[in-house]
């Protein structure tokens, strides 16, 4: 068996007299799609900015790939694409432009991969930010986060419509 994706052993997080998360366990496998269910205010958000690595641990240890979430962000940063919920973005530069420079922050070649990303989800390059409908703004966000290639993909929200 190999070592998960994911690890989280006791994991906590406080501010100051509040917790955020209280020893939360659980691992993600290889091949495993994993999601948080819960209310408003149950730790879903602390923890993935936990995992990410703005967020420290106050007690308890977790890992993605073996490297300590806490210690090693910038080392993970490199195969982990993260998607949040709400995407901040300079509405006079043009999507090409954005997406160029979300490749150079990765260090990664960028023009082909973001060309076929955007053709595929339909997307026009060449548009001001904040000319985009909020679905093509998440679109960016999309091809932002997997433009690396990442090992792993982390989003803050999923909505599923049946």
């Amino acid at each position: 068996m190999s070592e998960p994706v994911i690890a989280l052993n006791k994991l906590t997080k406080s501010y100051g007299k509040h917790r955020g998360i209280e020893e939360i366990n659980f691992t993600v496998d290889y091949g495993e799609i994993f999601g948080f269910i819960d209310p408003n205010g149950a730790g879903k958000s602390t923890t993935i900015r936990t995992l990410m690595g703005p967020l420290k641990p106050t007690g308890g240890t977790a890992s993605i790939f073996r490297l300590d979430c806490g210690r090693q962000a910038s080392e993970i940063a490199k195969d982990v694409g993260y998607l949040p919920s709400e995407n901040c973005y300079y509405n006079s530069m043009k999507v090409k432009e954005m997406l160029l420079y979300t490749a150079e922050l990765y260090g990664v070649a960028g023009h082909n991969r973001m060309e076929a990303l955007a053709e595929r989800l339909n997307l026009d390059l060449p548009r001001r930010i904040g000319d985009l409908s909020l679905g093509n703004k998440k679109k960016v966000g999309i091809i932002s986060a997997l433009l690396p290639s990442p090992k792993l993909l982390i989003q803050k929200e999923v909505l599923v419509l049946q």
